[in-house]
């Protein structure tokens, strides 16, 4: 009898993945890139927060809300939910540009999810739900803000 040690290997792949031993990863984010244009937010420096859920709970609170709610209620978020959400917070100055920044999850398994919070003087949503991009460059502009997923400055660049 001849051993397929090919097959062996991938009955046991799906039979770990049919089992749900894998984990179901719903944040992948290991980088951001921010530019700032000299005009966003009226010239003002202002904060930007990442912001990341480790309870369905949370989650769904989080994604209910604008920026401005959120940055209302970010030291009571951080507060009653000190071991179910992580902050990585961040000081936009306009003119400044590419500024780039690891990020670092305690738990890429057990995040459920993150989004973005910029705190804009002007009207508009300024949050954007992360999903699953591994890196994201973020453009703040004088009245928006543009988020690409999964792409470089450099490849950014090259298409617009």
């Amino acid at each position: 009898m001849r051993k397929c040690p090919r097959l062996v290997c991938i009955v046991a792949c799906l039979v770990i993945t049919a089992c749900g031993v894998l984990p179901d990863v719903t944040v992948w984010l290991k980088k951001v890139d921010f530019e700032v244009d000299p005009n966003a937010n009226n010239g003002t420096p202002f904060s930007c927060h990442i912001v990341v859920a480790y309870s369905k709970d949370l989650y769904d609170k989080l994604q209910g809300m604008d920026a401005q709610g959120y940055f209302s209620n970010a030291m009571s978020l951080e507060k009653t939910y000190r071991d179910a959400i992580e902050v990585f917070k961040y000081d936009m100055i306009p003119g400044k540009n590419k500024l780039s920044q690891p990020i670092n999850l305690r738990s890429y398994t057990k995040a459920k999810g993150a989004f973005l919070f910029a705190k804009y003087l002007s009207p508009g949503k300024f949050t954007e739900n992360v999903g699953k991009a591994k890196n994201m460059v973020v453009r703040f502009l004088p009245y928006k803000m543009e988020i690409h997923s999964d792409i470089s400055f450099e490849s950014l660049g090259k298409l617009g």
